[in-house]
């Protein structure tokens, strides 16, 4: 029975002072990854403790067992000893927890900075989509104010409904597909006003694709930059075709216009280059796009997985 309590007390005091050791490491900050590992201070630490947790165990050993000191004094050494080397794994097993536990706090401090980073940079990339729309859409209003005065007004109308969805848009990283359309087709008609005959457009949007989230305004710089590099040189009619599929995972939106790929300039391709900057930022390796020319027709195509706002 006394043997049981004895091995309790050094339970207990052995618990006691690891706790206060490790207080003690925390509050000097020796095991802080930034600083020489301070070995003389460590090493006698670890020797205190140890003497302390021995002469503890000594002292209920007396107490309750009631025998004399002098009589095992001679395996002291190694009991000291060999609360040394206990006390020693345990603060290397601290260490490495701690160490653990840093890396963990670390890696998570760098996800958080980098979605933070991410973010900012999204951001900055819409808040420049917004700018490009509307010096084209004002370039499209100033046309249309000498030819004719009402027509302009009802631009301006429809330019004051764009502006409205563009900074509801701009609040949210994605918007609905069917929402981002209406945006286009308001675009469309203010154009269709300038234009007139020479503006011909075919929409095909596959079945189910209304709640496709992608990147405001995305859809609508394509469309732009048709109007602009397509209808905009084309003497006669400049058809333009606007179509959204669904394969599998994936979303294809494609916008082509009549035209040379040439004459697109590097307006369309730094458009696109923000375009697919903010798709690569959303959704990663899994989205695309690209810009080609085909049978007498520049195709603007994006490609997404299929997800929901």
């Amino acid at each position: 029975m006394n043997y049981g309590i004895i091995k309790v007390w050094s339970l207990l005091t052995g618990l006691a002072l690891s706790h206060g050791w490790r207080h003690f490491l925390r509050r000097r900050g020796w095991l802080d990854r930034n600083r020489v590992f301070p070995f003389l201070g460590i090493f006698f630490g670890l020797l205190l403790l140890s003497l302390a947790q021995t002469s503890a165990g000594l002292a209920a050993y007396a107490i309750f067992r009631r025998a004399s000191l002098a009589k095992d004094s001679a395996n002291l050494p190694v009991v000291v000893l060999s609360w040394f080397f206990i006390f020693l794994i345990w603060t290397l097993v601290y260490a490495v927890v701690l160490s653990r536990r840093r890396a963990v706090r670390f890696e998570l401090e760098k996800l958080q900075l980098e979605v933070s980073v991410k973010e900012a940079e999204l951001r900055t990339l819409q808040a420049q989509v917004n700018p490009h729309f509307f010096f084209n859409s004002l370039n499209s209003i100033r046309a249309l104010i000498y030819q004719d005065v009402d027509a302009a007004a009802q631009a301006v109308g429809k330019l004051a409904g764009m502006m409205r969805y563009s900074l509801q848009a701009g609040q949210s990283d994605t918007v609905r597909l069917a929402d981002e359309i209406e945006a286009v087709q308001a675009y469309l008609s203010m154009e269709k006003i300038r234009f007139e005959d020479r503006l011909q457009v075919t929409l095909a949007i596959d079945a189910g694709l209304e709640e496709t989230a992608i990147p405001p305004m995305a859809l609508q710089t394509l469309v732009e930059n048709a109007v602009k590099h397509g209808v905009e040189l084309s003497m006669g009619a400049c058809v333009i075709r606007i179509t959204a599929q669904h394969i599998g995972d994936l979303v294809t939106l494609r916008v082509a216009n009549q035209g040379v790929l040439g004459a697109a300039g590097n307006s369309t391709q730094m458009g696109l280059a923000n375009t697919a900057r903010r798709l690569g930022l959303l959704f990663g390796g899994l989205a695309s796009c690209e810009l080609v020319e085909r049978d007498g027709w520049v195709i603007a195509s994006l490609v997404l997985p299929w997800t929901q706002p």
